[in-house]
């Protein structure tokens, strides 16, 4: 009897090699961009989705107040664009950060304890080069020198918060580097 519970369990041998959780490809698919939700909708819309979606949390350029109950979301239709995002322990993905083309009003960006987040994530941050004042990656396990670097296209960053990388290995170069190309950012490495 054991011995046929083991043979209909073990996986097929397709997927022997494969390291990849149930999790991860979840994970994919809360972040996959909806183009004909961006088209329908906006792109502040989809963001704001895609944020709340994966446990974070948005502000809205005409409230004081952080909204992370995705049924509180305006009325669709309604022309609200994303000022701030906080994705404190939010399962947001590389994938997911095409979310933020077309968003043009997005100061304010909290990336901490966001262990999906790497290198390839914060490459596509260029898409919020023209408004982007704040940005803290803080706690992002996956991050390394060469995403930090990638930030360079950030032109009017006015402060940017590193701490806890811990795939970060040359945390002095990398900051002066960023220095170098964004002079007018204060940058703080703890």
């Amino acid at each position: 009897m054991t011995s046929i519970v083991t043979t209909i369990l073990k996986p097929p041998a397709l997927l022997l090699g494969c390291k990849r959780t149930l999790f991860h490809w979840i994970n994919l698919q809360f972040n996959v961009v909806d183009e004909q939700r961006i088209k329908q909708f906006g792109a502040d819309r989809a963001c704001a989705e895609w944020i709340l979606r994966n446990g974070g949390t948005i502000k809205w350029t005409n409230t004081n107040e952080y909204i992370k109950n995705y049924n509180l979301l305006p009325p669709e239709g309604t022309n609200s664009h994303i000022q701030e995002v906080d994705a404190t322990n939010s399962s947001i993905m590389y994938n997911g950060f095409d979310h933020f083309n077309g968003c043009h009003y997005v100061t304010k960006l909290i990336l901490h304890k966001c262990h999906l987040v790497d290198d390839q994530a914060l490459e596509k941050l260029h898409y919020l080069k023209k408004s982007l004042l704040f940005l803290q990656v803080t706690s992002c396990s996956s991050v390394t020198d060469k995403g930090l670097l990638a930030l360079n296209s950030l032109s009017n960053l006015k402060q940017l918060i590193l701490d806890d990388l811990s795939s970060v290995k040359n945390h002095d170069k990398t900051v002066q580097a960023l220095k170098s190309s964004i002079p007018t950012c204060n940058i703080q490495y703890k």
